[in-house]
């Protein structure tokens, strides 16, 4: 999924500061050139994305690969502060599942 998300971002000239594919979604921090709409990017990305995963994987034949929404913001300030958040996805969800796990035993 990396490989294709960076073929796109070379083809539509995408700058991918950060991100982390999850095991049910995906952090995709990017830089979009202004000539580009976000829904268009977003588009692109779900649409080359999942052609090029049902074509290598032959799963989800029928089916949709990506849900319809995304979620949008800006940058500014902060951008140090987003891309920390989505580099450290891995580290949060460890523990967000070792918490889960503790309070079930301990209930």
């Amino acid at each position: 999924l990396k490989r294709i998300f960076k073929q796109i971002a070379k083809w539509k000239k995408l700058n991918i500061l950060a991100w982390h594919v999850g095991d049910e979604h995906i952090h995709l921090y990017l830089s979009i050139p202004p000539k580009y709409s976000v829904s268009y990017t977003m588009n692109i990305m779900k649409g080359k994305s999942s052609a090029w995963i049902k074509k290598k994987t032959k799963k989800f034949p029928k089916g949709t690969l990506w849900n319809r929404g995304y979620f949008v913001t800006t940058t500014g300030l902060n951008e140090y502060a987003v891309k920390q958040y989505i580099e450290n996805q891995s580290h949060h969800q460890v523990e967000l599942i070792q918490k889960s796990l503790f309070q079930h035993i301990v209930g």
